[in-house]
């Protein structure tokens, strides 16, 4: 990734951590304030910290793998 995470993927991934580590993107969406499409591509772009378990829509699951 690059040098420095941005602000919608820093509040992203620190939501999935309070949320123990394995949430849906509606889950995660709720948490920072967000829709789900841009949660969505903000986990999206994160694939070096986060596994997409699967889903449709704001049901997709979300797994942190990786501290970055």
């Amino acid at each position: 990734m690059g040098n420095e995470l941005n602000k919608h993927q820093k509040e992203a991934l620190s939501a999935l951590r309070e949320l123990g580590g394995t949430a849906t993107t509606r889950q995660i969406a709720e948490k920072v304030k967000r829709s789900v499409n841009g949660v969505s591509q903000t986990l999206g772009a994160l694939w070096l910290a986060v596994n997409c378990l699967g889903g449709k829509g704001g049901e997709n699951k979300w797994r942190l793998w990786k501290e970055i």
